[in-house]
């Protein structure tokens, strides 16, 4: 590492999106220099407005200070230059387009511009880069998979490539630690890792009983919300199975499996809401409606602030 005190440790955040926006915004509240970089100069300004905006929604929940905030803002540099952006970092995180081509070209950009000591990771959320991105030291490639929002959610998935080396993952791991996240690591990748696996299979049963008829979309959630939400804010599915009864989850296991949807395909009813351009909150309109986008993003972002305050309370307690 070129760097072996990871408080010290400098970011490159590539894309200021709303993930990279939100990493970056973490990185630098918790006392790291960090380099946004955007191509376009007007999304790095729209950044900055929202990251403020962030900034005083934690401030009225008493997650930081007033005071503390020109300095966090002041940890970050935004630019247009992608090389003049990465060159003094020990650590790059790129939040880019899900496109193979982008991510290709970008990290080819990246083995030029950055020393072989700098770790190089991806936020992808889907792609495992490691098939197609190619670098000239592959043990220092890993991905960094953040939580939107990710100045907020507190685990980041850290998957190891093939090729990956142990120091790479345990500094990045400790970086993370350090920085405040907790993390899930991957001896490798799989698609979609741990958590957008297994979110994913929950959806696409509740989509099942939606387009079955049994259930509505409101009364799907008011059950999850009602059940998993107070169970997994401390224990998740193994810990869950245990107090359940291992034996209860057997039987579960063999009578379930040959009704639960087993489909190989997108759920029509995802077809039938992009076809009508219900999008969810970015359009105005999902499964439910939204009169506006910014006061919805900080309602839940203040619950989701409140939840982990009170989660963190119960466990230590």
């Amino acid at each position: 590492m070129r760097n072996q005190d990871v408080f010290q440790w400098k970011v490159a955040v590539l894309g200021a999106g709303s993930m990279g926006q939100c990493i970056a915004q973490f990185m630098a509240t918790h006392g790291h220099q960090v380099f946004l970089y955007n191509r376009t100069p007007a999304n790095l300004d729209k950044a900055l407005v929202q990251i403020r905006r962030n900034l005083d929604t934690l401030a009225d929940l008493g997650q930081l200070a007033p005071s503390e905030i020109p300095a966090i803002l002041g940890r970050i540099a935004p630019g247009s230059d992608l090389q003049a952006s990465v060159v003094q970092a020990d650590i790059v995180i790129e939040n880019l387009a899900e496109v193979e081509s982008v991510k290709k070209t970008v990290f080819q950009q990246l083995d030029t511009y950055c020393g072989p000591d700098v770790i190089l990771s991806s936020d992808t959320s889907t792609m495992n880069i490691f098939e197609f991105v190619e670098v000239s030291h592959p043990e220092r490639l890993i991905i960094t998979h953040f939580f939107n929002p990710a100045h907020v959610m507190p685990l980041v998935e850290l998957v190891r490539g093939p090729h990956t080396s142990d120091e790479v993952a345990n500094a990045a791991k400790q970086f993370l630690e350090h920085s405040g996240k907790q993390v899930a690591m991957l001896n490798r990748c799989i698609p979609g890792f741990i958590l957008n696996r297994i979110t994913l299979s929950v959806f696409r049963e509740a989509a099942h009983i939606v387009e079955e008829g049994v259930a509505t979309p409101e009364d799907i959630d008011k059950a999850i919300v009602s059940t998993f939400g107070p169970r997994y804010t401390f224990e998740g599915p193994f810990g869950l199975s245990d107090f359940a009864g291992i034996d209860i989850y057997e039987r579960l296991a063999t009578l379930l499996p040959p009704v639960l949807c087993s489909d190989t395909e997108c759920p029509e009813l995802l077809h039938h809401m992009v076809k009508e351009g219900k999008l969810g909150v970015k359009s105005g309109e999902g499964f439910y409606r939204y009169e506006d986008e910014a006061a919805a993003r900080k309602d839940r972002d203040t619950k989701i602030v409140k939840m982990i305050a009170a989660i963190r309370q119960v466990n230590q307690g």
